[in-house]
């Protein structure tokens, strides 16, 4: 499943910016670690996915068809984003980062050829625009030649935008809830510039709630939960 792939991506390079910090040693320093608070903005793409579990082998009553697996298919998205950073201590910030991404994931439910004539595989999706709201702590390592490397967690509410009158008059559309509490974990390198830095990173974020909705679905009994979960490869500008 891909929430593993997520993990080994995100774990192990936690692992080693951590290491990293611990080894780079102190050199000049750069205007941008004296000044209190910094502002900013990101962009990237995002990966959308799902923590899901499956009710295989399910029986639908109104159509006499049997769901015997359902496939979940992660899609790109657009993450774009403002930063408001404030400076705690000479290794630890605490940031803001109120952002929007766009997201869909497709899913495929495959039905048993011997209880239907119609097409054995029914594709739905999901489609979101949400606006989230992440605060965060970011630990940095020591300056070192124009980079800084860190790492940061914290936790995001999001709210889902799209439309609910489109979801529930669309029969595609699967239904989640508007609401969601997330935690997120990311890695990245802030790279010095005489008027700009740079900092690409690498987000992951997990939802705590099952934001499922079985509501006027085709198979609603088919899926008894969904954790959201967005992989991010943006770069910031502050």
């Amino acid at each position: 499943m891909l929430i593993v792939s997520f993990r080994k991506v995100i774990l192990p390079l936690a692992f080693l910016v951590c290491l990293t910090a611990g080894s780079l040693s102190a050199q000049t320093s750069h205007y941008f670690d004296y000044r209190k608070f910094n502002l900013g903005f990101t962009m990237g793409m995002c990966l959308a996915h799902y923590d899901m579990t499956a009710q295989i082998n399910q029986f639908d009553q109104s159509t006499g068809r049997v769901v015997h697996s359902v496939q979940l298919v992660p899609k790109p998205g657009v993450y774009l984003g403002l930063i408001t950073n404030l400076k705690l201590h000479e290794y630890f910030d605490l940031r803001f980062m109120p952002s929007v991404s766009l997201e869909e994931r497709d899913f495929l439910f495959y039905l048993d050829s011997t209880t239907t004539n119609s097409d054995p595989i029914v594709r739905k999706k999901i489609e979101s625009s949400n606006l989230n709201l992440p605060l965060a702590i970011k630990f940095k390592s020591d300056f070192h030649r124009n980079v800084r490397v860190w790492v940061m967690g914290g936790i995001q509410p999001s709210l889902n935008l799209a439309s609910s009158k489109k979801v529930r008059n669309d029969p595609d559309l699967l239904k989640v809830n508007n609401f969601d509490m997330q935690y997120l974990a990311s890695v990245g390198i802030d790279l010095y510039g005489e008027k700009l830095k740079l900092s690409p990173e690498l987000r992951f974020t997990r939802g705590f709630r099952n934001i499922y909705i079985p509501d006027r679905t085709r198979f609603p009994r088919a899926i008894s939960d969904l954790f959201s979960q967005l992989l991010v490869l943006n770069i910031n500008f502050e």
